[in-house]
């Protein structure tokens, strides 16, 4: 992905999944990309008591979802780097996947290291969930190794010591974020988004786009509330209009 570039429908979306007929009507109606979540090492004694999504997803997902996706649109989010890495890295390369992300790291020399272990094989989109990822990120963002990057809410609001990710909207270090991204020419994510028709949820979805545009993030992974209204067997057209209603959203919203 190129410094500066985004959608052509302004809001870059990341489905996660590794459901095979749902990640085909997605990439189908316009979701950019498909990440298959084989994060496990250290994620669970991280959110206890959270209540928040652990994966199920396996490497047959990524086996599967490769011959029914897109070239560009398959990405992979593996462990945090540790003493295997390399190992896990070659097992996914060996998918042909088109992205690998990096989640929970504390410093740029650490993405450096994963992104040698990567050799160019496939792109690397850091996952910035830590106080020591967002302070060395002035760092990241000039060594020339990423062309994008996303912000994690769960794992950094844990971080900082905050009750949930809720009290994270309107903080300082998000307006910090974004200065940092816009200054080095960088595209970046913001947490995730869902359907703005949805009433209910703990944080207005319009807020959350809103604040996406305000904060010139251009990509967003979509929440699991954007799959739970899909009635069975999965119609395409209800997908469509979801995802259409998130990005008018996304364009309505004040830059």
């Amino acid at each position: 992905m190129a410094r500066g570039d985004m959608s052509r429908q302004g809001l870059l979306l990341w489905l996660i999944s590794g459901d095979c007929p749902l990640a085909r009507v997605a990439t189908g109606v316009g979701i950019d990309r498909v990440l298959v979540d084989l994060e496990r090492l250290g994620k669970a004694e991280r959110q206890k008591n959270r209540q928040l999504f652990l994966s199920e997803h396996d490497w047959q997902d990524i086996a599967a979802l490769r011959p029914v996706l897109p070239r560009g649109a398959l990405f992979v989010r593996l462990d945090p780097l540790h003493a295997d890495s390399r190992a896990q890295i070659e097992q996914a390369i060996a998918h042909q996947p088109d992205g690998l992300m990096l989640p929970y790291f504390h410093d740029a020399d650490t993405v450096a290291r994963f992104s040698d272990m990567v050799r160019g094989r496939a792109s690397v989109t850091p996952l910035v969930e830590t106080v020591g990822a967002v302070r060395s990120l002035g760092k990241l963002l000039s060594s020339g190794l990423i062309a994008e990057f996303h912000v994690g809410l769960n794992d950094l609001a844990l971080d900082m010591g905050l009750p949930s990710l809720q009290q994270l909207w309107g903080h300082p270090m998000l307006d910090e974020i974004a200065v940092l991204a816009a200054e080095a020419g960088i595209p970046f994510g913001l947490g995730g988004v869902t359907d703005p028709r949805v009433r209910g949820l703990p944080v207005d979805p319009r807020f959350v786009i809103s604040e996406q545009r305000r904060l010139n993030s251009t990509r967003a992974l979509l929440g699991r509330s954007f799959k739970s209204p899909f009635p069975e067997p999965l119609d395409e057209e209800a997908v469509r209009a979801t995802t259409a209603a998130i990005r008018q959203a996304y364009r309505r919203a004040k830059p």
